[in-house]
């Protein structure tokens, strides 16, 4: 059960982080893997892999089959949509609105004394 959710969430994991016409040339793969075994018994899959994606590859002439294989050539299909209003001259208008300053009590609630809040204050006897 473990190894089937495994197999699904992997699954899952390629069809998102790759395109789908890359996911198709994987049967290609293991088709060229199996031409390759035929001509040589002892090659194994990671060796396959290496010479056909780190740039070891023999020159057998079969450089249209390696063409074919996924993530061989980079195909980018790109869509962009570039939407342009078609309207006239737009322009701002300003809208003064009057400002009230009537907030806050109409007289003073703390009386101040200037003598209080000096530091220079005559001495007292």
């Amino acid at each position: 059960m473990r190894r089937l959710l495994r197999n699904i969430i992997l699954f899952i994991v390629i069809l998102d982080t790759t395109s789908l016409c890359q996911v198709y040339k994987a049967p290609l793969l293991l088709k060229h893997f199996a031409e390759h075994q035929l001509l040589n018994s002892e090659i194994t899959f990671s060796d396959f892999l290496s010479m056909h994606y780190l740039g070891k590859d023999l020159d057998d002439n079969d450089d249209d089959k390696d063409m074919q294989l996924p993530f061989k050539k980079v195909e980018a299909h790109t869509s962009s949509f570039i939407f342009v209003p078609n309207t006239p001259v737009f322009t701002f208008k300003r809208v003064y609105l009057p400002i009230k300053a009537e907030y806050g009590p109409a007289t003073s609630q703390v009386d101040y004394s200037t003598v209080l809040g000096s530091l220079f204050r005559p001495p007292r006897a």
